[in-house]
């Protein structure tokens, strides 16, 4: 784990190290003092974020909330100053086989401006999530679901930056749909607010729905510890489902523990074995990731890069437990260019939408919130309203 962490140190003091000397070089700086300054600047911003996670963590108050938001928009613009960077790096040579002097200057100044529009537009995409309509066929579904509004939401990433006051307002947003049922898979909670919990209950507290609002656990709650995250949903309306099935009129509700670090357990066996399940009844999993229910034993290493890099998208589980629709969230979509097209290649296509395979369907939102920077581009942040329709009896 330490090796990890330092060759990230490492991996984020290199491009800072190539900004600062693009920056000395395409700006022409010369004067020792600036050159010096800078060079220090950059030092401290490539160990900022990291930094500011650790002192929010022990202290949350008005400074440490702003050096990490700052912290955490820079190292977002940071990539698009190195994507910036590398343009100008490849500008140049164009003049010199042309015989001409490049003017780098006034190129680097526009591609560094560009860099930081394109960031600022992503912050505030951020922070305005869209309405998506969506509609799902499932077998046998009970006439009273036909008229019922669902709203589904994952990766608020309540905290630091996503705070009480603008969930009060997203809150507000969705009220406005007068759902029947709300669904919250996961990453509720960014894992650096473990000291801020209680702060969101009031603005939990606001949202109304008619038949229940259920929550299921994602990394981030693992990272900060269940038993915190549930002593503050104990104060709220919201039911927490940990392995567990709840019946409303005639369609069952599971809702599966995103696994902590060694889990092991058959979760099929342990839905099956809960008195309230009841095989052949239209059924909505709520699961943080879109990948595989199924847990096995693993290192962190190896949990690391099942949940990052190498999903299970194998949904056999879910469907032999006779699951009709899975919600689920993680991906963000990618959150930003250009990790949208690395989470679609990671994801194979189930990093975002609706994917329907027989009696079978899946939704993965790209989610509420943002992790790290708060900046989206190339996505958008959504508030997801299902209606839910009657289907014929396929083949599983």
């Amino acid at each position: 784990m330490y090796q990890r962490l330092f060759a990230i140190l490492i991996f984020f003091f290199g491009i800072h190290l190539f900004l600062y000397y693009s920056v000395v070089r395409f700006f022409a700086v010369t004067s020792p003092c600036l050159k010096n300054a800078f060079f220090i600047t950059a030092s401290f911003l490539s160990v900022s974020f990291m930094i500011s996670a650790i002192l929010i963590r022990a202290h949350i108050n008005p400074f440490t909330r702003a050096l990490y938001a700052l912290s955490a928009f820079w190292s977002g613009f940071a990539i698009y100053l190195l994507l910036a960077a590398a343009l100008c790096w490849l500008i140049a040579p164009a003049f010199w086989v042309a015989g001409r002097t490049p003017p780098m200057r006034p190129v680097a100044s526009a591609l560094f401006a560009a860099a930081f529009l394109f960031s600022a537009y992503g912050v505030w995409n951020a922070f305005h999530p869209k309405i998506t309509k969506v509609e799902v066929k499932i077998p046998g579904l009970p006439e009273s679901w036909l008229h019922k509004t669902i709203i589904h939401i994952s990766d608020a990433h309540l905290g630091a930056i996503y705070t009480p006051r603008y969930f009060s307002g997203i809150a507000g947003t969705i009220n406005s749909f007068h759902p029947d049922v709300i669904f919250i898979t996961g990453d509720l909670f960014d894992s650096i607010s473990a000291g801020d919990l209680n702060s969101f209950v009031g603005p939990l507290n606001e949202l109304e729905a008619g038949d229940g609002i259920f929550y299921v656990n994602g990394n981030h709650e693992n990272y900060i510890g269940m038993d915190a995250v549930i002593s503050a949903l104990a104060k709220t309306k919201i039911r927490v489902l940990r392995d567990e099935v709840v019946q409303i009129d005639g369609v069952q509700i599971v809702g599966v523990d995103f696994p902590e670090f060694g889990a092991q357990r058959d979760v099929k066996r342990i839905i099956q074995s809960r008195k309230e399940f009841k095989k052949g009844t239209p059924s909505i999993l709520l699961y943080h990731t879109p990948t595989n229910i199924e847990q096995r034993s693993m290192t962190v290493e190896e949990y690391q890069t099942k949940t990052y890099w190498s999903p299970d998208l194998d949904f056999t589980a879910a469907r032999e437990l006779g699951i009709n629709l899975q919600l689920s969230g993680h991906t963000h979509r990618g959150q930003m260019v250009p990790f949208v097209y690395l989470a679609e290649f990671l994801y194979r296509g189930y990093d975002y939408g609706l994917h329907r395979e027989g009696d079978f369907s899946i939704y993965i939102t790209s989610g509420l919130g943002a992790v790290g920077p708060p900046i989206r581009t190339g996505t958008t942040a959504e508030i997801v309203v299902i209606r839910l329709k009657s289907a014929a009896q396929g083949k599983r």
